[in-house]
């Protein structure tokens, strides 16, 4: 319930955080429900002061440097940072 709840308010924001699929989650040799954690945290935490970053619009070895930097501004643990890195590098090199 909770993730039909999420997608409706995505869909309604009108961002555009790509799906992971079970071909992204093979190619970076990771779980796809790490790769769906990362995006609902995305959106959580990210989309909560601005708009959700898009993978696309920066390249793989700039996402941790960035994560660095907004990590403690989003309250994140440790936990919830590598599920975002995850999702943010794996999409970011489709």
């Amino acid at each position: 319930m909770g993730a039909v709840l999420l997608a409706g308010m995505l869909a309604g924001c009108g961002t555009s955080l790509p799906v992971a699929t079970s071909g992204d989650a093979a190619r970076a040799g990771i779980q796809l429900a790490d790769l769906e954690e990362g995006r609902s945290l995305v959106a959580a935490k990210c989309g909560s002061c601005h708009r959700p970053p898009v993978p696309a619009a920066h390249h793989t070895a700039d996402w941790p440097r960035m994560l660095d930097e907004m990590a403690a501004r989003s309250h994140l643990d440790l936990a919830q940072r590598h599920l975002i890195e995850q999702y943010l590098v794996t999409m970011a090199a489709r």
